[in-house]
């Protein structure tokens, strides 16, 4: 049975030097760290630092060490050939003995002199062209599995690396095989037979009358030897079958193989040669993009290199392939020309095994492998972005070519030939493939005439998926159903995006943007918004008016998150238009709804019979869960827009919201009901209770994956310790919510109040030019959607500071006209309360009164050009 080794780094020195130590501590008797170290010329503390990556060995000092230390080994007989000294030398990333460095001609001249029986030739393993470039974590899990095993098999696919890593590590363990380590190249065998006569001949033995077999296992029987079998894919069975019968015969010998697929034999251990690394990587195309352009230079950690490897999924013959193009192209269009990456990644340099030449080969080689059924399947799969699961591959590729039943059996042959890989993700196995597969797929997809019809079953199957989700996204399913449409995310943007191209379907793609909203208000709110927006665009005339209309509902939904209650009011209007001509009372009064909310900035008066009306619709059509929306947002309209201590009563719905949505596992409204209870116990000035709600509405947004209730929770929660004197604390909740900002990719608009934060927070330690410029950008921040209240109310407390107690009124009266309706909490008041009581003392009431009055007539720039002066003359 193949034994699978999953990749783990292993614990090992990370200098080159410290591994030679340890291999040759483990592998030679009587030689001990601190005597090698002796013996190199240091001294055993700084033989510890270099195992910790602390010393440098490069450079000439470091090879005249390695060398001294080859030399003591040969006085000691642990070293009789060329072979293994060089051998040592590549263990340390260092070339072969050099014939011109008069120390080194000596020790050539010695090992060449030792007796017949130490000249014996002990490999023949080609000697690389190119430096081997990083993987340092598999070479050592490769070199540690090679002292557990006698058969190991380096699978993965073509182009990852299997060769250049099988010969590399040979060569680092040729001291410790004492006949040597032989390879045998079987990618040019045609036919089973041959693969005895060329390892026989590998291994330099002469062609007898008996079969090479015998003579193989004769040769072998006593000898303690490394056979690397490398590309053993197209004859693997039988090279399966070879390798046990050397194995049986010959108890001292080691096999280490190369191919797509495991040997599958007792015994043997499969290990999945991984992708490089992103540093890994980058350094590698890097380096060959110096041997093709000597009069460029590039960096590893330059953007365009990294997002080159990664579209080449870390291969590294893809990323030779690509930094050789150098030499005709720029960094910029090689990226550029990645969409056609098989035209691209031509003309490798001679001397190339010939699949290796081009992209487009290696995965000839890998495709032309496959069964008649394996090929239907590749290439079906093609049209996955992001991965699958079982049941996405049969609902979309099952056809009477492909029965439902066989498609597990030849998922797992592909998997088994490195074709595909295989994680497991929330407890389900996903599959997906290397972009770079992926692409080849679609390549056959299309040739066979099957692209379009398998475009429109891979839509068609995720609509399917989000309407079942929509009916659960905001019921005790939630937990399951926002990870599963976020594993299936990337394949629900390439159906979009087909969906809008000029080979598409727009209605096949209305049918799943219009119920995916409820998904991207969780966590995904400026791509949501803006494919609901160029969906809305580009729907036809003829477009069926429920998806039409709750996509116009979706996108109103997700603009009040910017609180562009323009854009809203026009975007829901037109989604009641279309929605009530088909009698959906649900999308009707949930558009209701949020267009209530949305005149709640505006502090429009009709919103209280609005979502009356719409609670009324939800009584009637039965829906419990929009009822509650309906009755809490009723409660929040009383609260804001009327500030009536009477109707906080009111606010008691939002607890039974709070107290619903958690039996029902809703962790959504849970957290919005919570950040909303929150700012009520904030404006009544109940700090600790405020603090509480909004811990807990962060906790929940967080593990749902609610961003836009995480977003507000945070700046809310940094208010509150700001105004409760914890600065500290406070500081960092905003520092973390432009964190999340950044990662949500919020508008510019949301800044406005963790800016206002920010400068109140500079402002209480006495920074008053940081304060005024925190205040600026909150105003700035602000003024694309709402009123800059909160700004101009910090700024008039720098300019009471700054001794302008007029110009301090003045703000203060801009704000207050802006507010409308809306009158100050308290929580404003408490802060900006002291600074203007001393600006009504330094002005004198009256005069301060009318610079309050005259404060209305102020503009924005006005505002700004003042500020930026008195921040001037304070310098």
């Amino acid at each position: 049975m193949t034994r699978s080794a999953a990749y783990k780094p292993a614990k090992e020195s990370r200098h080159p030097f410290g591994e030679l130590l340890t291999q040759y501590r483990l592998r030679k008797s009587g030689l001990t760290q601190s005597r090698l170290a002796e013996l190199a010329g240091y001294d055993h503390a700084t033989v510890a630092r270099m195992s910790h990556g602390k010393k440098d060995l490069t450079g000439p000092s470091g090879r005249e060490r390695v060398v001294r230390l080859i030399e003591t080994l040969a006085d000691q007989a642990s070293i009789n050939t060329l072979d293994e000294a060089d051998g040592l030398l590549l263990a340390a990333n260092m070339p072969p003995l050099f014939a011109r460095q008069p120390a080194e001609a000596k020790l050539i001249s010695r090992l060449a002199r030792q007796p017949a029986g130490h000249r014996n030739r002990r490999t023949n393993l080609p000697a690389p062209l190119t430096s081997f470039v990083n993987r340092a974590l598999e070479i050592a899990e490769v070199r540690q599995l090679l002292c557990t095993t006698r058969l190991l098999t380096l699978t993965g696919a073509g182009g990852s690396g299997k060769t250049r890593l099988a010969q590399r590590v040979a060569a680092d363990t040729l001291i410790v095989y004492s006949e040597g380590v032989w390879y045998a190249e079987l990618a040019t065998l045609t036919e089973a037979e041959l693969i005895p006569g060329a390892v026989a001949r590998a291994l330099g033995l002469i062609a007898a009358d008996r079969p090479a077999l015998e003579h193989i296992q004769d040769f072998l029987r006593e000898r303690q030897v490394l056979l690397v079998l490398d590309n053993c894919e197209h004859l693997i069975d039988a090279v399966a079958t070879f390798v046990i019968e050397v194995l049986r015969a010959c108890p001292r010998v080691t096999v280490l193989a190369t191919s797509r697929e495991a040997l599958n034999v007792d015994g043997e251990t499969a290990w999945r040669v991984p992708a490089m690394q992103p540093d890994e990587a980058a350094r590698l195309f890097v380096e060959r993009a110096a041997a093709a352009r000597h009069d460029i230079v590039i960096g590893m950690h330059d953007p365009v290199v990294r997002r080159v490897c990664q579209r080449l999924d870390g291969m590294p013959l893809a990323i030779e392939l690509a930094a050789a193009r150098l030499n005709a192209l720029t960094l910029a269009e090689i990226e550029a020309r990645l969409t056609d990456r098989f035209s691209l990644l031509v003309a490798g340099r001679r001397g190339m095994v010939p699949r290796h030449q081009t992209l487009r080969a290696l995965i000839d080689w890998s495709h032309d492998l496959l069964s008649g059924p394996e090929k239907i399947l590749f290439r079906r799969l093609g049209v996955f972005v992001g991965g699958w699961n079982i049941e996405d591959t049969q609902r979309v590729i099952a056809d009477e070519l492909m029965p439902p039943g066989a498609i597990i059996t030849l998922m797992s042959q592909l998997a088994a030939k490195s074709l595909i890989n295989m994680s497991e993700r929330n407890g389900t196995t996903r599959y997906h493939l290397l972009e770079t597969l992926r692409e080849y797929a679609i390549e056959k997809l299309s040739e066979c005439g099957e692209l379009p019809s398998l475009r429109r079953k891979h839509i068609t199957a995720y609509a399917l998926l989000a309407e079942e989700a929509e009916s659960h996204i905001r019921d005790e399913s939630q937990r399951y159903w926002v990870p599963r449409l976020e594993s299936e995310h990337d394949n629900i943007r390439a159906a979009l995006a087909w969906s809008l191209s000029a080979s598409g379907d727009i209605e096949l793609g209305l049918r799943l943007v219009c119920r995916m909203w409820h998904f991207w208000w969780v966590g995904h709110i400026v791509e949501g918004t803006s494919w609901l927006k160029r969906f809305a665009d580009a729907a036809p005339p003829h477009a069926t008016a429920f998806a039409l209309g709750r996509t116009w509902l979706g996108y109103g939904s997700l603009l009040l998150a910017t609180a562009n209650a323009d854009a809203i009011k026009v975007a829901l209007e037109e989604a009641m238009r279309l929605l009530l001509s088909v009698n959906d009372k649900e999308g009707v009064s949930f558009a209701l709804y949020i267009l209530g909310c949305t005149r709640e900035f505006q502090g429009d008066e009709r919103v209280k019979s609005l979502l009356h009306e719409g609670w009324s619709l939800e009584r009637w059509n039965g829906n419990r869960i929009n009822m509650e929306w309906a009755v809490y947002m009723c409660a929040r309209h009383h609260y804001w827009i009327h500030n009536d201590p009477q109707l906080i009563q009111r606010m008691s719905v939002a607890q039974d919201a709070i107290r619903f949505s958690a039996a029902r596992g809703d962790l959504q409204t849970f957290a919005l009901a919570s950040f909303d209870m929150a700012m009520v116990d904030f404006h009544r000035m109940n700090l600790a209770a405020a603090r509480d709600h909004a811990e807990r509405a962060i906790e929940a947004a967080q593990k749902v994956g609610a961003c836009w209730e995480e977003s507000a929770a945070t700046s809310m929660l940094a208010e509150i310790l700001q105004i409760d004197g914890d600065a500290k604390t406070a500081q960092q909740f905003a520092t973390q919510w432009f964190d999340l900002a950044e990662r949500f990719g919020w508008p510019s608009s949301f800044y406005s109040t963790s800016y206002c934060v920010l400068g109140r927070l500079a402002r209480d330690r006495q920074d008053y030019p940081a304060a005024q410029q925190f205040f600026l950008k909150s105003i700035m921040a602000a003024i694309v959607y709402r009123p800059p209240v909160c700004g101009l109310e910090g700024l008039s407390c720098i300019a009471e500071v700054q001794g302008d107690p007029a110009f301090a009124a003045k703000l203060l009266g801009l704000s207050n006209s802006m507010r409308a309706d809306n009158p100050w909490w308290q929580k404003d008041l408490t802060d900006f309360g002291p600074f203007h009581a001393r600006a009504r003392a330094a002005l004198g009431a009256a005069a301060y009164e009318t610079a309050f009055s005259e404060g209305a007539a102020l503009t924005i720039p006005q505002v700004i050009a003042h500020a930026n002066l008195s921040l001037l003359g304070s310098h």
